[in-house]
């Protein structure tokens, strides 16, 4: 397959690969759960790459047609929205694995809204791996899947709710506010939530600096909030905590 009809060939990942062999970690996600084999092998037989990236790097520009699907293998890629004035409007964030809903594929809300071409720029948040499948092929394969049209349509749904959750998450101006609302709102009343990759991550996702978010995360242990163990955190008082939004 030709790699000018991907994203922005110019700055593709250091290394892609044609030949890519779906494995485990490909097929372990919610779009794919239980989908029928015919629909297995038409994705196998497909047309797909994948591609490797560096932090910071470009990979989509704003603009450009939206003609493949792209699968998040593993690390983190951040699409951003700017204002007329250059000032960032709004991010989402997309994660190897289930790490937030929605957030391991995109763009299908772009693709089933309509939208032709891309109206932000996506870059490489932390190193990454992504295969790329052809929308022209992927969605018929959908279409005729019963079990994966509905797995689309709880994947965009989630990934829209988590998005609007965020997006009033970051309007609390106080850092021990946002953080309370995204424990108990954005993670949709779970009591022990994974940080997303990195502490330093969620800082970025929740716009605030990351010793901020730590000592936040401190002072919220020493009352009793919650307890941090690695990268999950455990809601033990939830009503207390509401209460700071």
């Amino acid at each position: 397959m030709n790699t000018n009809q991907f994203p922005d060939s110019s700055t593709l990942g250091t290394t892609c690969n044609e030949n890519y062999e779906l494995d485990e970690q490909f097929w372990d996600r919610l779009i794919f759960r239980n989908i029928s084999p015919k629909s297995k092998k038409a994705i196998e037989e497909m047309d797909k790459t994948i591609c490797s990236y560096s932090a910071n790097e470009l990979i989509i520009r704003e603009g450009e047609p939206i003609d493949h699907i792209c699968v998040i293998i593993s690390g983190v890629l951040k699409s951003t929205e700017y204002t007329a004035e250059g000032k960032e409007l709004n991010s989402s964030y997309f994660f190897g694995g289930d790490i937030i809903p929605g957030g391991d594929a995109f763009p299908f809300y772009l693709v089933y809204g309509g939208e032709k071409n891309y109206f932000f720029n996506t870059y490489c948040f932390i190193k990454a791996r992504a295969v790329w499948l052809p929308v022209k092929y992927l969605l018929p394969v959908i279409e005729k899947d019963p079990i994966f049209l509905h797995n689309v349509l709880v994947f965009v749904s989630e990934y829209s709710r988590y998005s609007r959750a965020m997006l009033r998450c970051v309007q609390y101006r106080k850092v021990f506010d946002r953080i309370a609302f995204w424990l108990i709102h954005v993670n949709a009343g779970n009591t022990t939530i994974r940080i997303p990759h990195s502490q330093g991550v969620l800082a970025d996702m929740l716009h605030v600096n990351r010793s901020t978010l730590n000592q936040s995360l401190k002072v919220m242990e020493q009352e009793g909030l919650i307890r941090v163990d690695g990268r999950e955190i455990h809601i033990l008082e939830e009503e207390r905590l509401a209460t700071h939004i």
